[in-house]
């Protein structure tokens, strides 16, 4: 076999692995094995290049036990749920991008710690701002990020914000105390503000997208040169991507 085929073949037999442990997991080497007629040497070279790539970890209950990852979960949620975002959100974007002449973006959320760009309506100004489509976002640098947040409950908030969050700029709120403040300020008006917190240069507004059940799908974010960003065209804007959010939401 040539070296094109047998790597051809690795990458098939890892994707059977995952998609096995997809149907049944938590689920150990053997039966792995059994399920695709592949040696079980084999499978646990595939079983820990999957986990080196972030798609598959250890069963917290049984170590010797095989699941799926956020990450890989993720796939098919984007799926289906970035589709039905961006069907129901694309006329209200074009109508909010022609009344502010700024860069709309749409983020999805699926409940890890980073947010997707799944689309983005471009400023017809001469300048403006830009993110390419499929960028993570930071959950607690970012206005969409922290405007989801707002609207989750305690405990989730509590996780999603554990660990050391990276600092962009002197403006990011770099600790869990400066978020859930922040956070405070959000729920109260309906949407975040971000003033060069992620990206130099750049400020933003975001108001949550939520689902028939009230739960955040993702957010709107409106976002804006620092030259033509202040706190009173925040203000201008926060409101109108409140408007926005709420007829996306209807549609959703």
């Amino acid at each position: 076999m040539s070296a094109s085929g047998h790597a051809m073949r690795t990458v098939i037999t890892t994707l059977r692995v995952l998609e096995t442990v997809a149907e049944l997991q938590p689920v150990g080497v053997s039966a792995i094995a059994r399920a695709t007629g592949t040696p079980k040497s084999s499978v646990h070279r595939c079983l820990v290049t999957l986990r080196e790539a972030g798609w598959l970890t250890s069963s917290r209950s049984d170590r010797t036990q095989w699941v799926l990852t956020g990450r890989a979960l993720s796939v098919g949620i984007h799926a289906s749920v970035e589709l039905g975002l961006r069907e129901a959100a694309l006329s209200t974007m074009q109508e909010l991008r022609d009344e502010t002449h700024e860069t709309i973006h749409l983020i999805s959320y699926d409940g890890d710690r980073d947010l997707v760009v799944v689309d983005r309506l471009d400023s017809d100004e001469p300048v403006r701002t830009w993110v390419r489509l499929g960028v993570r976002v930071p959950m607690h640098a970012s206005c969409s990020g922290r405007a989801i947040l707002a609207r989750l409950p305690d405990a989730e908030v509590e996780r999603l914000l554990s660990g050391e969050l990276e600092r962009f700029s002197e403006t990011t709120p770099a600790d869990r105390d400066a978020v859930m403040e922040d956070l405070r300020t959000v729920r109260a008006r309906g949407y975040a503000t971000n003033d060069r917190a992620w990206r130099p240069g750049v400020g933003a507004v975001g108001a949550a997208l939520t689902g028939p059940q009230g739960r955040p799908l993702g957010a709107i974010a409106v976002s804006a040169p620092i030259q033509r960003y202040d706190a009173d065209r925040a203000r201008e804007l926060g409101l109108l991507a409140v408007d926005a959010a709420r007829r996306i939401g209807a549609n959703l």
